[in-house]
Order: C-alpha cells, then sequence, then structure tokens
C-alpha cells in the first residue's frame, strides 16, 4: 500500500482477519502500519472511518469490532437501530421545543420495544426525560394544555391505574447525565443500549417489559442490530447496574458479550 493510501481492499482485510470474530482495534493497527509503515495515528484513523463508513466493521465496544460478513445471514440482517416517529411523538417534541427552546431533552415511546415482543402491548407510552431542574415546569407547562395526561414521575400503582389505559398519556423524568442519546428525524432520541438498560433497571416503571418479555426484547435487539457494548455497559455503570446487567446477559439470554469486564466496570 503506498504511503497516504489508506483504503485497502476489503478482501485482503478479510483474509487477514478470517479467524478472528470480534477483532481488536490494536490488531487493525498493526495490520495498517504493516502496509504502510510509516504512516501516523492521524492516517490510521482515516483509515478505520473509511472501514466504518463503507460498512466493512462496526464498532461493538471499546475498541472492539466485527466484520459485516457478506456471506452471514445473521449479519446481514443486522442494522444500526432507527425508528420512525408517530406523529404523536413529532407533536410532542415540537411542544416541547418551542416551550423550551434551550433545555436538555429527549423524548421517546415505548412502541419503539414492540418490535422485538411476542406479546403486543395494547398501549403506547411517551416519555420525556430532561434536566431535574426543569421537570416540574416542563410538567406544569404540558398540564396546561392537556390536562389529566401528563404524569411526572409516577409509581407503579399510579401508571397501572391511571396511564396504561388510557391513549396519549406522557410521562416526564429526570435525564440522567450522559445519557447515550441522538437526533433522529430532528427529535432527540435515546440510543437502543440506553432503553435497554432503563427497561432493565427501572422495573416499576417498565413492569410490562419484565420477565420472559426482558429477556426476548434483549435477545432480538442483539440479534436485529448492532449493539455496542461499551455505550450498554457505561451507561449501566452510570446507573449502577452494570455488574447486574452483565449477569442478567450471560445467565438468563443467549447473548455473548465480547466486552471485557474489566474494561466496563
Amino acid at each position: 500500500m503506498r504511503e497516504g493510501n489508506t483504503k485497502v481492499h476489503e478482501l485482503e482485510l478479510r483474509n487477514a482477519f478470517s479467524d478472528m470474530q470480534p477483532v481488536q482495534k490494536a490488531d487493525l493497527r498493526n495490520f495498517f502500519h504493516q502496509l504502510s509503515h510509516s504512516a501516523n495515528e492521524q492516517a490510521f484513523r482515516r483509515f478505520l472511518y473509511g472501514l466504518e463508513k463503507r460498512q466493512i466493521i462496526t464498532p461493538i465496544g471499546a475498541g472492539v469490532f466485527v466484520f459485516h460478513d457478506p456471506f452471514s445471514q445473521q449479519a446481514a440482517k443486522k442494522h444500526h437501530f432507527s425508528t420512525e416517529p408517530s406523529q404523536e411523538l413529532v407533536l410532542l417534541n415540537k411542544e416541547v421545543h418551542e416551550a423550551f427552546p434551550y433545555i436538555k431533552y429527549l423524548v421517546w415511546e415505548t412502541r419503539v420495544l414492540h418490535e422485538f415482543m411476542v406479546h403486543q402491548p395494547g398501549q403506547n407510552l411517551f416519555l420525556i426525560e430532561t434536566e431535574k431542574e426543569v421537570c416540574e415546569s416542563v410538567f406544569n407547562t404540558l398540564s396546561e394544555r392537556t390536562p389529566g395526561q401528563i404524569f411526572l414521575d409516577p409509581d407503579r400503582l399510579t401508571i397501572e391505574r391511571y396511564v396504561l389505559h388510557q391513549p396519549d398519556r406522557v410521562i416526564i423524568s429526570r435525564l440522567i447525565t450522559q445519557t447515550p442519546m441522538r437526533i433522529s428525524h430532528g427529535i432527540p432520541f435515546p440510543k437502543l443500549e440506553k432503553i435497554l438498560v432503563d427497561i432493565f433497571l427501572d422495573g416499576e416503571k417498565y413492569f410490562f417489559f419484565q420477565g420472559e418479555e426482558l429477556v426476548r426484547i434483549f435477545e432480538n435487539a442483539f440479534s436485529s442490530y448492532w449493539i455496542n457494548e461499551k455505550t450498554l455497559l457505561r451507561y449501566a455503570g452510570r446507573r449502577k447496574v452494570s455488574g447486574k446487567l452483565r449477569q442478567f446477559i450471560n445467565e438468563k439470554t443467549q447473548i455473548q458479550l465480547s466486552q471485557p469486564k474489566e474494561h466496563t466496570e
């Protein structure tokens, strides 16, 4: 490979790592430098970015990648998580943004988990997570516009009695710092890794996702989408459940984690 040329033929790369799944970043760096001995770290980062952009590899943890195998049916069906928001969520986001243009928040709806479930829930809850200092202000403002439909951090009994059986109910709660989120369709939306941690941790709020259904959600999410284990376990650590989450995945599901324990605790 000529110096400065960071594009490696895909077949050559796959042959080099044919028996390694997943592959460590250090191994990719060594491979790159063998082909371009004087290449610097910046050139390697461009090389790595090119592999991700061309969808040859995808990150699944801290310095850990997997190859997109074009001959693997399991890998072929995996995608990066994305969902089309409902019109109700679009309108809710617009309402929050217009009333509070400078706060940090995210919005999502529980129907995004329905594709992973066998028993489909009849309800779709809307959730707003925002900074602790403004939760009550958001609650008061939205309650004035749609009284009886907005709930501020309700307990399980309130959810069972007043939330689940009515359409368009909105739950407001505190946004955890360093929450994994992204902008999707112009909406600040949680990453799938965050949603998985939240439903695992908060069995009171998400009691309808527990038991065997929780196992199915995790297994189907991991088989359908590329889950970044580093993001998953780091956020679980923020919520002080990384060990419990790892134990649940290892003992209750068929998921094989590639992220070493010492890198995530």
